[in-house]
């Protein structure tokens, strides 16, 4: 019977959390919006598709900003995925990834569709296949 009361003590402990007035830190810092992986087609042979995959991100130290981030980010989302499969109807199955070029084209969609500068695109990966 005791063995019962320490197991569910034990519980309640571990399940109650240990600072919930601090709120939990998410990856890439406060200022960092992190947007679902992209993926559009490219010409890899006549009889099937490759593929080009984005990870990336906006990262803004201004609050405002990143406010401003994640209520625009559909249209974010759209205007990186017009871009990119544009940029991706250009490639074939020999083609290598030019990550300068996809970068400056983020991030000119970025500083077009929230009239600021301010904003950092930042690649976690570019995959293509």
């Amino acid at each position: 019977m005791r063995r019962r009361h320490l197991l569910f003590l034990l519980g309640a402990f571990i399940s109650a959390p240990a600072f919930a007035s601090e709120p939990k830190k998410k990856g890439g810092g406060a200022g960092y919006t992190q947007f679902p992986t992209m993926t559009v087609f490219t010409e890899a042979s006549k009889r099937k598709h490759g593929t080009l995959s984005v990870d990336m991100g906006l990262y803004s130290e201004d609050e405002k900003l990143v406010e401003l981030i994640k209520l625009n980010q559909p249209r974010l989302q759209d205007a990186y995925l017009s871009r990119l499969q544009a940029y991706a109807g250009t490639l074939n199955a020999r083609s290598l990834a030019d990550i300068g070029f996809i970068t400056t084209q983020l991030q000119s969609a970025t500083d077009a569709i929230l009239a600021r500068k301010d904003a950092k695109v930042l690649l976690g990966s570019v995959m293509l296949n």
